[in-house]
């Protein structure tokens, strides 16, 4: 078999170019941002400038195409349609973010002016892969995304923390990587395709799936945990959160997430969910088990936590079960993705802006902050206490926020698909996380500094970024009727 039959190739017509134009914008934005930023004495602000009138001009682009005709491009490979449209402007914004959370952050870190381009790169790959449903150009697409976020993890080079964590992400990462390749190449060897759609059909033609099936099958789906960061696959989270200096953080747990859980839900919606073959039961126990897990194990442990970033790195494996079980619910087929699109924007918005305050009160190499260096420090800094508040209560799924419209449709889901018993560890857990999250507001605002308190960076991207998420997480907490139906539509 050559690359030709694998990808087919033909002339792409000024419609089926205008659909990759976003990917060509990305990918000459960075190349144009790495040169910009070797200028001696410019080079961060010539970098910065240019990452972010590219990002720009690409969300622009996918607004003005986003209702164009749906179009498969490379016999199937790439697919343009509404949805993915709207999923990598998500992708887009996040990036967007990133770019203005990591301006100030860069030189305040010591981190090159080649992180914009990184975050081009990394968005280009992540756009590939939630608008692909083939298995080896999603592998592809995950390459290209995971080799920039490895060089952004150890960027912060004179802090050994951030090594450890660049060195510890790439092995592992490198891990599920080909872990994810051998289980696709299996799944070609017994059926014949890695088109995801064409695997769909050919399993729901069968009654019973090869072994080297379910080898394969089992590889993708261990991968695919990983990246998302699920029990029992959590190991690197918390010291690659750590260890990544904080813009980096922020943009990983919001941007890479989203992506990751968008591939297993197609993943797990055409290779699991096949109501013809009963072995795949087992694959669906595993999802339930791992979403239970990772919520019981996320939340207890963030407890015991007195770091910022540290406890947030646990509260995000918490949100992959979460997630896990709207993807289970998914399986009865009387639910959409929806839900778990929403939690997703909203979680990975409240993320970003998180992880933007606590940057702002950092200093140099600095590897976390501890509840006792933020203590009072709502009270002398309100509007960045506050916007930290607002990100809390959010994850916590208090209402007038966005986390408790993304919750409430979360377990809403569930509900009417019947996962009764996921649903109340869901919500039983979610009280527990309740506790954590305001221990950080009750040190911000009523506890009194102290000698080791941390000091104010005035990082201007970092802080104008926490005010954007901040607005946006209430706004779609109390007006979010519009977005929740543009979502339901694009979601059918």
């Amino acid at each position: 078999m050559d690359i030709n039959s694998i990808f087919p190739m033909a002339s792409l017509t000024f419609e089926q170019l205008s659909n990759l134009m976003p990917l060509f914008i990305l990918s000459f934005g960075a190349l144009f941002s790495l040169l910009l930023g070797t200028h001696k004495t410019k080079g961060y602000v010539l970098a910065s400038a240019t990452a972010f009138v590219f990002v720009a001009w690409a969300i622009i682009h996918s607004l003005v195409t986003l209702y164009s005709n749906e179009m498969l491009l490379f016999g199937g490979v790439l697919n343009f349609t509404p949805f993915t449209k709207t999923v990598s402007l998500m992708i887009l914004f996040f990036a967007l973010i990133g770019i203005v959370v990591t301006f100030g952050q860069d030189r305040k870190e010591g981190l090159l002016p080649e992180i914009y381009s990184l975050i081009l790169f990394s968005a280009a790959g992540m756009s590939m892969m939630v608008s692909t449903t083939h298995l080896l150009f999603m592998f592809i697409a995950l390459e290209i995304m995971s080799l920039a976020i490895y060089v952004m993890v150890a960027m912060r080079r004179s802090s050994r923390f951030s090594a450890e964590a660049g060195l510890k992400y790439f092995i592992l990462g490198g891990l599920a990587s080909a872990i994810f390749l051998y289980g696709s190449s299996l799944i070609f060897g017994s059926l014949g395709s890695f088109e995801l759609t064409a695997l769909h059909t050919s399993l729901s033609s069968l009654q019973v799936a090869s072994p080297i099936f379910y080898i394969g099958l089992s590889l993708l789906v261990a991968a695919m945990l990983f990246k998302i960061g699920a029990f029992p696959f959590h190991g690197w989270v918390a010291d690659v959160y750590q260890g990544a200096a904080t813009n980096v953080t922020g943009y990983m747990g919001a941007a890479v997430k989203f992506t990751a859980f968008i591939a297993l839900t197609r993943i797990a919606q055409s290779l699991m969910f096949v109501e013809t073959i009963a072995g795949l039961k087992y694959f669906q126990c595993v999802i339930w088990l791992a979403a239970g897990a990772s919520m019981i194990f996320g939340n207890f442990v963030a407890i015991s936590q007195t770091e910022l970033k540290r406890m947030l790195s646990f509260s995000t494996i918490a949100h992959s079960g979460y997630l896990l079980l709207g993807l289970y619910a998914l399986q009865k087929g009387l639910t959409s993705s929806e839900s778990m699109i929403t939690y997703l924007f909203f979680y990975a918005v409240a993320n970003l802006g998180a992880f933007a305050v606590i940057s702002s009160f950092e200093t140099k190499n600095q590897k976390d902050l501890s509840l006792d260096q933020i203590s009072g420090l709502g009270m002398k800094h309100p509007v960045l206490g506050m916007c930290l508040t607002i990100f809390l209560l959010s994850m916590a799924g208090i209402p007038l926020t966005s986390g408790f419209i993304g919750k409430y449709g979360l377990f809403s889901s569930a509900v009417n698909a019947g996962e009764i018993p996921l649903v109340i560890i869901a919500v039983l857990t979610s009280v527990v996380s309740v506790y954590y999250y305001l221990r950080v507001i009750v040190y911000m605002f009523m506890k009194d500094s102290s000698v080791s308190s941390a000091s104010f960076q005035n990082l201007k991207g970092a802080g104008f970024a926490a005010l954007i998420t901040a607005a946006a997480t209430v706004q779609f907490g109390i007006f979010p009727k519009a977005i929740l139906q543009f979502i339901k539509m694009i979601a059918k």
